[in-house]
């Protein structure tokens, strides 16, 4: 009697699989169009994308949020053919959604915030940057972190999240930067002459920029100096910014020097 039974429920198992096999066949060519309707919408997201923005991680980023956009909306209508309520499984998809997305808040923060910076563009990979304490080149921006490459060498990871909560400076956003330093002259010396040498001492300095020319002027009164500050500026994509200021200090001391104009070894700038 208990084999009965056993071949009895597997007739019906059977049975209702061949009823629903036309179904279940349907459903899964639907999921097999709609995968191949998404990788055609990715490649063609990509393709546009890149043609308006010149970002290759945009164009990745949308491209594939737009595949699984498609991929997911191809698998609901597949379990709607096959007769699964796609409804109910949305639903407790979406209760254990709720626990998941609690355990991964920094990770889904980070995702985020990694698309709107691939988006909007503060940055592209070779600006150098200032992220709070971290200062450097941009090596990679990923839709987790950004990869910095600091002057002395040491790779850091910046989380993504974390960029939006921070002042971000790019020096290669704008391509002119003001540099200054502060030199200090003696009481003694010519003040008026040695604005004028220390800007002709600039200006000969290469990696300077002629327009807007630069600006010596002076500031502050000491109890054994006058100081001086020199403005000029800089094109920081096409100068290396320490050693474009070392030489403009060089060239500026062996011009006031050359001119006889004292600068006291005790100054006050």
């Amino acid at each position: 009697m208990t084999a009965n039974l056993l071949v009895d429920a597997l007739r019906n198992l059977w049975d209702s699989f061949v009823t629903r096999l036309p179904s279940l066949a349907t459903g899964l060519l639907a999921i097999l169009v709609f995968y191949l309707a998404a990788r055609i919408v990715r490649f063609a997201l990509n393709r546009s994308i890149s043609k308006v923005r010149p970002s290759g991680h945009a164009a990745q980023v949308i491209s594939r949020l737009g595949f699984v956009a498609v991929l997911i909306l191809g698998i609901l209508v597949g379990l709607g053919v096959m007769g699964i309520n796609a409804a109910v499984l949305v639903a407790s998809l979406g209760l254990v959604s709720v626990g998941v997305g609690f355990a991964l808040k920094d990770v889904i923060e980070n995702f985020i915030a990694g698309v709107i910076l691939i988006l909007q563009r503060p940055f592209v990979v070779g600006d150098v940057v200032q992220i709070g304490d971290v200062e450097g080149s941009v090596e990679d921006i990923r839709v987790r972190d950004t990869v910095i490459r600091m002057f002395d060498g040491r790779q850091v990871f910046v989380p993504n999240a974390g960029i939006f909560t921070k002042a971000v400076i790019n020096n290669n956003r704008n391509r002119r930067r003001r540099l200054e330093f502060d030199v200090g002259i003696s009481y003694t010396a010519d003040t008026r002459k040695a604005i004028q040498e220390a800007s002709q001492a600039l200006s000969g300095v290469a990696g300077i920029l002629r327009t807007p020319p630069p600006l010596v002027i002076a500031t502050t009164l000491g109890d054994s100096s006058i100081s001086l500050k020199a403005h000029f500026w800089v094109d920081p994509v096409e100068v290396n910014l320490p050693e474009l200021k070392s030489d403009a200090i060089v060239a500026l001391r062996q011009r006031l020097e050359a001119a006889g104009i004292a600068m006291p070894p005790d100054t006050d700038s």
